[in-house]
């Protein structure tokens, strides 16, 4: 994990940036403060982590990076909760619609700024850009496609959640060597995918969570198969407006329709993926070590969700 300094001189830099580049002073007001409510940054941690396992020394540079991608990231989830229609408690949920896409729109700009002024920014510029498109083609599919079947939501979930994850992997390594790794964007497909089945499991408890709607993450296309009467019953409860079942009530059902468990081994199926792209990589063994540990852990489900 980032230290408290890092991760205060990364939001420092998001300001900075918004403040040097948009003039209009109501628009620069609304960008500091969606980006004020950010006090944890796990996708500049990725690149950060990258960045160091890769040789790279320079902090300033790779700060202004992690801020350029947590802009972007920022700027993703803005027009996700706007397509969702959820998480009405952040901010760009209680103005306007159109001034906060526009707001998102302003932040994904302003990434490609920080980007254009890195060392290696041609390539970390195609990065993005390949990335970026990988995972607005899988918001797509995820907004208008309903998954048949299990290999259908790993095929979204690889494009939507996968591509944003190995975006900032990649970014830390081709500013550290100026190359990209293969090996690299291998494993943090399966690292994205693993946590998006977990926020997709987590996202059973919250009754508000649009996912319903549309009944097509992994958990709620396993429970579509109605194994059980566990299985349908949740199921109606997921499709009715009754907000009565509490947390504990609901994890007991969950497991008793078997989905808990379903997801539990999904989600240890992709990280055990994700490990074993991980020894292709060529790296010092202890640097090596460091990375997979902030990646996995040393642990199956000490930070879980799960269970």
């Amino acid at each position: 994990m980032l230290n408290y300094l890092e991760n205060t001189k990364i939001k420092q830099n998001m300001s900075d940036f918004i403040q040097h580049a948009v003039r209009q002073k109501d628009l620069q007001k609304l960008l500091l403060e969606f980006t004020d409510i950010k006090n944890e940054f796990p996708f500049g941690q990725l690149a950060y982590k990258h960045y160091e396992a890769f040789g790279g020394q320079d902090k300033q540079a790779i700060t202004q990076l992690a801020a350029g991608i947590e802009l972007l990231i920022l700027s993703a989830d803005i027009l996700d909760d706007i397509e969702d229609q959820d998480k009405d408690s952040y901010p760009w949920m209680r103005c306007q619609s159109g001034v906060a896409m526009n707001a998102a729109n302003v932040l994904f700009a302003l990434s490609f700024g920080v980007f254009s002024k890195l060392d290696h920014a041609t390539e970390l510029i195609n990065s993005v850009y390949s990335y970026s498109i990988q995972s607005m083609q899988g918001q797509h599919l995820d907004m208008t496609v309903e998954p048949e079947n299990e290999q259908d939501c790993l095929n979204i979930m690889r494009l939507k959640a996968g591509s944003l994850f190995v975006l900032p992997c990649m970014l830390g390594v081709i500013l550290a060597t100026g190359s990209f790794e293969k090996k690299v964007e291998e494993y943090a497909y399966y690292l994205g995918m693993a946590e998006q089945l977990e926020n997709d499991y987590l996202g059973l408890f919250n009754k508000d969570n649009i996912d319903f709607k549309r009944m097509q993450t992994l958990p709620l296309v396993y429970l579509k198969n109605e194994f059980n009467p566990s299985s349908s019953d949740l199921l109606s409860y997921f499709q009715s407006k009754d907000k009565s079942v509490g947390s504990e009530e609901l994890k007991d059902k969950l497991k008793k329709s078997g989905a808990q468990q379903y997801v539990f081994i999904m989600r240890n199926l992709l990280r055990n993926k994700c490990k074993e792209a991980f020894k292709k990589l060529h790296l010092e063994a202890s640097k090596k070590k460091k990375l997979i540990l902030f990646l996995i852990g040393d642990g199956e489900d000490e930070n879980s969700g799960i269970g």
